[in-house]
């Protein structure tokens, strides 16, 4: 993990998603918390339950950064999401491709493309 990697570290809830454009509200999301560590990321449900945890590692700085969640439990087991972040110390915001294996290049969804995109705020 970089210097720069260290402020996706800790909590983060959900405030807003879309997928596709459409707006998602954040109660049919199945997360509620989403927690980075050193080198592990988990991702909690509504009961508290981890429902998804892994391996992440974060890219180059750019923006926005690529961002790679291997799955080791949970639906994303033994898979690599490959994601996009931009973050600062209060806001996070994730996007990835649901459907095809392949990190977006924008926020915007293409056709055809199934894009979620979550913005999250840090938890004290």
């Amino acid at each position: 993990m970089t210097v720069e990697a260290a402020g996706l570290e800790g909590n983060w809830k959900p405030v807003a998603a879309e997928v596709s454009s459409q707006i998602l509200p954040i109660t049919e999301l199945r997360v509620a918390r989403l927690s980075f560590d050193a080198d592990r990321y988990s991702i909690f449900d509504h009961a508290g339950q981890v429902v998804d945890a892994g391996q992440w590692q974060l890219g180059a700085d750019v923006i926005p950064r690529p961002l790679d969640l291997v799955g080791n439990a949970g639906p994303n087991a033994g898979r690599r999401v490959l994601a996009i972040a931009a973050f600062d110390e209060e806001r996070l915001s994730l996007a990835y491709d649901l459907e095809r294996e392949r990190r977006p290049a924008s926020w915007r969804h293409e056709p055809e493309q199934l894009l979620l995109c979550i913005t999250y705020l840090r938890q004290s």
